[in-house]
């Protein structure tokens, strides 16, 4: 029987896919209005990459930066034993399912499938210090239009 919160069941956990990719963002718990706004692109050279749209030296405009540290900017998936390190802890009891995470040196990108149907998959952005995890952020999938056409350089 397992303890903790992680399970080792390759077939049940969702991996992280082509659907996955878009717009993200998070909310202010107490306005309710949106933080931070990230973009999983999914590049030609096969590899998977996190942006952050954040405020430019220009009046005001936009535009989106890489996460990244060092030169190390691909995502790469990380395995179930890391996996089990990072999240087997008191404070990742509730709710139980599984994760599936790709990081780099600094920044990584998760998604968490609950053991339970009736639950959403839900999504996070981590920072990670070395090899230690730091509090993951809770992250929304932009389903809004205006929040979708960000990740569009045409729109």
């Amino acid at each position: 029987m397992a303890v903790g919160n992680v399970f080792n069941i390759p077939v049940y956990g969702k991996p992280i896919t082509l659907d996955d990719q878009g717009i993200y963002y998070a909310k202010n718990r107490k306005t309710g209005g949106i933080n931070n706004v990230f973009n999983l692109v999914y590049e030609d050279d096969d590899e998977w990459y996190l942006y952050q749209l954040k405020n430019t030296d220009k009046d005001g405009e936009m535009g989106w930066v890489i996460l990244a540290d060092n030169g190390d900017y691909p995502l790469k998936s990380i395995s179930t034993e890391n996996i089990k390190h990072y999240f087997d802890k008191p404070e990742y009891q509730e709710p139980k399912g599984a994760w599936q995470l790709m990081r780099n040196s600094r920044y990584g990108f998760g998604k968490f499938t609950p053991i339970h149907l009736e639950q959403e998959i839900r999504y996070a952005m981590i920072l990670f210090s070395g090899t230690e995890m730091l509090v993951p952020l809770l992250i929304l999938k932009a389903e809004d239009g205006s929040l979708q056409s960000l990740g569009n350089p045409n729109s």
